[in-house]
């Protein structure tokens, strides 16, 4: 009967130790992942200042090409003689 008292004391001293090696497993995964969202909010943020960027570049360059259509025919009034 002792026999089988350490036997079973000694399965359930593994089964605590391997609980707590998967409790440690799964604490490192957990933070993983908030470093992983944590990161994606960064990529999304930095995402959508870039597409900003772009409509404003976008914006001036059609501003720019308003003016110089506008020079152009300013710039046909006039006659160069030589």
């Amino acid at each position: 009967m002792t026999t089988r008292v350490t036997e079973i004391a000694g399965a359930a001293h593994q089964i605590s130790a391997e609980t707590q090696q998967t409790e440690t497993s799964i604490g490192e995964v957990a933070a993983v992942a908030e470093q992983s969202s944590a990161s994606a909010e960064q990529v999304s943020a930095g995402t959508e200042q870039t597409s900003a960027s772009t409509q404003e570049i976008a914006s001036s360059a059609a501003e720019l090409a308003r003016t110089a259509e506008q020079l152009q025919g300013l710039g046909g009034r006039f006659k160069v003689t030589a």
